[in-house]
């Protein structure tokens, strides 16, 4: 039997023509939260010459970035919870360092990339749907 076939009836009856909903699911639960979008978003993804990696951001980058987006303001431990949600599902990696002071830096995953690029369609669509006339 074919691979995909299999998986998909492994999916009955969470799947939709074929197509199976239970990952939608899963990540709908986590990215659905508040601010969670927003942090997925505020991540440049250039690459930084001196490392050759994606962008990374501090804590307080983080912040900053997100309360510049919306009147609200995220508190600390929200941030901190949606943080330790994204690298929980794998896509945002924490990066600690044996400095004094501490110093901490996230970046996406490429699977938190893979994410980011999907949802930038989704919110061209909301974009042009807001201003139509």
């Amino acid at each position: 039997m074919d691979t995909q076939l299999q998986m998909v009836q492994k999916c009955l009856p969470v799947n939709i023509n074929g197509i199976c909903l239970k990952p939608l699911i899963k990540y709908l639960r986590s990215i659905s939260k508040k601010w969670m979008i927003f942090i997925i978003m505020i991540f440049p993804i250039e690459s930084d010459e001196s490392r050759g990696t994606i962008k990374r951001l501090r804590y307080s980058e983080i912040k900053t970035r997100v309360n510049g987006i919306t009147s609200d303001v995220i508190s600390d431990t929200t941030l901190s919870s949606r943080l330790r949600e994204l690298e929980e599902i794998k896509l945002l990696n924490r990066e600690q360092f044996t400095e004094i002071p501490p110093r901490v830096e996230y970046f996406l995953t490429p699977r938190g990339i893979g994410l980011r690029n999907s949802l930038l369609p989704l919110i061209e669509w909301t974009v042009h749907a807001c201003h139509e006339i």
